[in-house]
This record gives structure tokens, sequence and C-alpha cells, in this order.
């Protein structure tokens, strides 16, 4: 960007910054907060009235970003933080460490880092005691060849203390200002954000979260770039929010980043006066796919599967029709590649290298399929998107940022599919569940769409008992568990990583009380079919004796035992990614002498808007046995928060449900 900085300098700017976003213009209030100067208070605290449980709570967390010129570097972008927390628990020492990244990339660009302090404050005797941050508390740990970390600990950390740091960045990347969280896994009294940027940068700024913004505010502004008289119109924006809460991961949530309150900056346009060697950046998606296509580690790689000739020759000589053609090539691929574990959806080496290497990340196996299936003559595309733990992609955004992960898009006669050759435990036609995750972009030169991350397939699990019951409580009989769907692969990939013995050995250790005489498993390797768990066993204390009665749990204890939403109220949607179904079918034979006292009430729900349905039946059969059948099935794979007393309230009731017993009585 020198070339640009240069520019910029001998000029007069006066073109409009486009803000997209609205911002509410309140009345500015001031916060000083001056490094070392403590308030008495903050040291006396002994539990944040607020949230009383709270481990730690950041009393201010207080940021700006600017630009400056350097003769050597161009425009640089410079933030300065300065956080204070106070230590509340010994579970909050964790606060005391800090790690800053700090990036290199293309050519002499880097970021580092200026005016590192830190200090933490205890009160002894009514004294206030500093002890600063020393370096042999700052070291540097490389990641990569293109990130490290600068990290911190504060010395002498009490329950009690009052821990502080001020730090600024100085950043080559003058196309990117750093992103603001203001709500952690810990209360927030005061997060503020403030930034000016001149208005020759165009920026798309991206607000989300549930917490109100305090003050929010946008002025005109004119900016010093350089030590000279010059200065240059530009705009100034200021965040506060005040007294966030924590936010805390809870059951079946995609990931925090969809939920925290904060603003992330995208670079959109640099436009110097009158236009002159102006450059955009992907403001559409139609700029987008052709950015990607114009990728070496993206688009270029797609044309170059030649070195799979030969495979694709052995291909079409055995099988003529597509479909036939598609699978031989994903076995194929998922055969000789295995997956790194990395997200991305630039390559990490050519093609060619990474199958040399045997290894690679997503985009290099599924870009390296793609690239096989264009060279049988299959119509085949990348779908771009982003994995449930990265966060959701926003359609109003073109933000390059939020994708990381790329699947192959395949057209079969008059049908498309969702392939990922990444997992070898994953049947033809699913996508991992970690990418089910809203929409992706289909990346086509002419057809490029949003295409729908979902799936019909569900996470199912079945269970079918059969068991005698003896007047001693003991109980003999067989044990069917099948798991089909997602529910396979999980199962599957399960026993392939710890094995088959310790699989069988962890079901045991849940067991304790079951003597199990056998244990097979069967259509392990055939991963369209259910994998079925059978099992033989005798089991002791399951069923109780008192006097002339016997208690029975129905279900053997494998029925829900725990709902797992505690909260009373939610904030967030349920994210289940797919359709749960559970299936228990149990008979049970009556011990001679002993006839049915009472049996658990027969109960048939279903939550709103058609998103679940639980039914419970337990009958005597004309056999004598008593014949057990509990059906359970979320239909919806996203709960929002207006439907989460429904929810609970429906597992609540399932919970005690499958709590119930059997009561049998002496003749």
């Amino acid at each position: 960007m020198k070339h640009y900085s240069r520019y910029f300098l001998q000029s007069t700017l006066s073109v409009l910054f486009i803000l997209l976003f609205p911002l509410s213009n309140i009345l500015a209030q001031e916060k000083t907060v001056k490094f070392g100067k403590i308030d008495l208070a903050d040291l006396q605290m002994k539990s944040y009235p607020k949230d009383t449980s709270s481990e730690a709570v950041i009393l201010s967390d207080i940021a700006d970003a600017y630009y400056r010129y350097s003769e050597s570097s161009g425009l640089q972008v410079v933030f300065n933080r300065h956080r204070r927390i106070k230590i509340l628990k010994k579970s909050g020492y964790d606060w005391a460490s800090y790690q800053i990244p700090l990036g290199r990339y293309k050519g002499a660009n880097k970021e580092r880092i200026e005016n590192l302090r830190g200090a933490t404050y205890n009160l002894v005797n009514d004294q206030i005691v500093t002890d600063k941050l020393d370096k042999a508390s700052i070291f540097d740990e490389k990641q990569t060849e293109n990130l490290t970390y600068k990290k911190i600990t504060l010395p002498n950390v009490k329950e009690g203390s009052v821990i502080e740091y001020t730090y600024s960045t100085v950043s080559d990347f003058d196309t990117s200002i750093p992103t603001w969280e203001f709500q952690k896994n810990i209360p927030v009294i005061w997060s503020e954000y403030k930034v000016q940027i001149p208005d020759f940068y165009h920026f798309k700024m991206i607000h989300q979260g549930y917490e109100p913004f305090f003050i929010s505010t946008v002025k005109p502004v004119n900016i010093s770039l350089d030590p000279t008289t010059t200065r240059y119109e530009g705009k100034e924006y200021r965040w506060v929010i005040k007294d966030a809460p924590a936010i805390q991961e809870e059951p079946f949530m995609t990931t925090l980043n969809d939920y925290n309150a904060k603003v992330e900056f995208e670079i959109a346009a640099i436009i110097p006066p009158g236009g002159l060697n102006s450059k955009y950046f992907s403001v559409t998606w139609e700029d987008f796919t052709k950015t990607l296509l114009e990728y070496e580690n993206f688009g270029t790689q797609l044309k170059r599967g030649g070195f799979l000739k030969e495979k694709v020759n052995t291909i079409k000589a055995a099988e003529k029709e597509p479909v036939n053609q598609v699978f031989a090539a994903y076995q194929f691929i998922r055969t000789n590649m295995k997956w790194d574990g990395n997200s991305s959806i630039y390559t990490s080496n050519s093609l060619k290298k990474s199958f040399e290497n045997k290894t690679g990340n997503c985009a290099d196996i599924n870009l390296m399929f793609i690239a096989m299936l264009k060279e049988l003559g299959i119509e085949a595309d990348p779908v771009v998107l982003s994995t449930r733990d990265h966060g959701r992609i926003l359609p109003n955004y073109v933000l390059e940022k939020k994708f990381n992960y790329v699947v192959a898009w395949v057209k079969i006669g008059d049908n498309s599919v969702l392939l990922d050759a990444t997992d070898p435990f994953l049947d033809f036609g699913k996508i991992p569940v970690r990418c089910l995750n809203g929409s992706g972009r289909l990346i086509h030169e002419a057809n490029a769409d949003w295409v729908p991350l979902s799936s019909n397939e569900r996470i199912t699990k079945t269970l079918i008992l059969n068991f005698d019951l003896n007047n001693e409580g003991q109980m003999n009989g067989s044990l069917s568990i099948s798991h089909l769907g997602y529910g396979g692969l999980y199962a599957r990939k399960q026993i392939f990583t710890d094995s088959k013995a310790k699989y069988i050995e962890s079901f045991r250790k849940k067991h304790p009380t079951w003597n199990i005489s056998k244990f097979e498993i069967e259509k392990l390797e055939e991963l369209s079919d259910p994998l079925v768990e059978n099992i033989t066993t005798s089991i002791q204390e399951t069923a109780s004796i008192a006097g002339d009665h016997i208690y029975l749990n129905p279900l053997l204890g494998e029925g829900e035992k725990e709902n797992p939403f505690k909260t009373t109220e939610r904030k967030f949607p349920v994210e289940l990614a797919t359709q749960i179904e559970e299936n228990y079918i149990a008979t049970f034979s009556i011990p001679e002498g002993y006839e049915i006292e009472e049996l658990p009430k027969n109960i048939r729900l279903s939550l709103p808007n058609d998103g679940g349905k639980f039914s419970y039946f337990v009958s005597k059969t004309e056999e004598g046995k008593i014949a057990v059948s509990s059906k359970f099935l979320l239909k919806k794979p996203t709960f929002y928060a207006e439907e989460y007393s429904s929810l609970k309230e429906f597992y609540a009731q399932i919970v005690a449900k499958h709590a119930e017993q059997i009561v049998l009585k002496k003749k």
C-alpha cells in the first residue's frame, strides 16, 4: 500500500465514506482510565454484585485505532489497548496471562508491538502494593511462518488483585482494522472502541450481539497522518457497551462468535481523489466469485487435475454410469488422501504436491476431488462455507474471511449432491455435521448461487430390549443398539479411533452391574447401513425388591436422565444441526408369583410448529409380558429463543417419564 499512501498525502481528500449499518448519535460520555491510577474500591471489591458467581470481572477495556504515515512502510494502522481486570477467585488466575497475535505476510509487511506495560495491584495493610510486569514474563511464541504470539503473565496475582496491561500494535496492513469484542466469558463493566478512518478508505462494518450500545457516535474529523500540518477529512466512530454480562457456551450452540457483541471491519475499496488508481475489493458476490477463481490457491488448482489422468482413464474404462464414476473418484480420493484436520478454502500446496504427500487440508482434498471429476467430464464445482464452530455466513456482507471450508457440488443426471472426501467414515451423499451451517456459496463463473447446507439425515439411535426378570430382581436377556444416519457415523468414528476393544470396554465401564457375556458389532464397514451392537447380558440391581414389591425402570437406565437445558431463559437459538431420533422398544417377562400393580401412564407430547414429538406407552401383552415403547423425535434443526421454554419443558417431561418405574406385587 506504500504507493497509494504517498499519493494520498499529496492530495486533499473529500470522499463520502459509505457506512453499511446505522449508528445512533448519543451524547458522548467520557471514561478516563489512567495506567497506574487504581480505585481503592476496586481493590476492596469481594464479588461483583451483578454476577456473584464470576471468577473475575473486566473493569474496563478501552481501545482506539487510527492511521499514521511511515516513510518506510506507508500508511499503517495503530491499535492502542488498555485493559483492567479484577481477580475474584483462584479460578480467575488465567486472566493474568494474555497473548497478542502478530502477523507477517508477503514482503516486509508485518505487525509489531510497542509500549507494552503491565502491573498487578494488591491491597496489603490498607496500602496499594504494585508489582510491575518484568521482561522475564514477556516472551514470543512462533505459531507459523506468518503468525507469532507475544505472551505475557502478570506477577503476584491473588484473589482480590487488580491487574492491568496496555500496549500498541502497529500494522503495515492498512486494509485491516482490528475486530473489537465487547463481551467475554466474564462480565465487562465498560468496553469502548474508538476508530478514526480517512475518507479514502471504504470499510464495511458489521455489528452483532444482543447487548445494546450505551454510546454509539460518528462524527467528521480532520486526521493528521504525518508530522506536517496537512490534515485530511475522515470519520471518528465510537462505541461503548456498559455492564455487558458474561457470555457462556450453552448446549447446542454453533459458536460464541455468532452471538457475542462485537464490531468487525472489512475493506471494500480504496478510492483516491478523482478515482485514479482506485482499488476495489470483493464488494459483490460476483466479485467474490471472480476473485476466488483467479486465486492460485483456489480456482487455478481446479484446472490442474492432469496428474490424475491415469486413474481417470481407469475409472472411465470400468464405469460407464456417471454416478458410478463419481463414487469411484470419491473412493479413490478418500483412500489416497488423509485430512490433516485443518479447515480452509485455500489449498496449502499444489494439488499434485498434496497428492504426493498423501495429506492436506479440506481444500487440498476436495478441490482435488473436483478437479478429478472435471477430468472425468462430470459437472462439479466448489461450495465454500463456514463450519459451525467458525460462525455463520452473513449473506448481506461479502466477507471472504468468514469462509473456512470447501466441499464439492456435483451434478449427477437431473440431481445435484454435496460431497466431502475428507472423512473415510462418511457415507456417500452426506456432508459432515460440522458443515451443516446455513448456506454455502457455489463458486461458478456463470451460475454462482447460495446452496442450502441441510440434511434429511438424522442422528438415529434405536434400542431393542428383551429381558426376563426373576423374583430376585435379576434381569437376563439381550439388547440391540442400532445407530443410523449421522448416529452411525459417530459410532464408527469412535470405534475406529479408539479400537473395537476400547469401545466395548467403555460400554462395560458405563454399566458396572451388567455381566456381559456377548458383545458383537455388525455392519462396521457398510457405511450406508445401520451399525448394530448386539449384547447378551445379565443385570444385577436394575430391579429393586422391597417387601412384596419389585420396582423396575423399564428402560434399564438407558433413557434420558438429564435435561440439557438448565437456564430459565435463553437469548440464543438452540442449534441442533440435524434431526435427532431415539427409539426404545422393550419386552419384559414377569417373574412367577408376581403381578402388575402399577404401570407408568401413557403419554403423547408434541412441540409447537411441528418441532418434535414424544410418545411413551407401557402395556401388558397377551403373553403376559410387559411391552414398552418410547419414541422421541426433534424434527427441527433450529429452535429460536422464543421456543426455548417449550423445548425445555418438553425435555423435562421426557426425563421425568423415563425415570418412572413399573411396580410388581406378589400375588
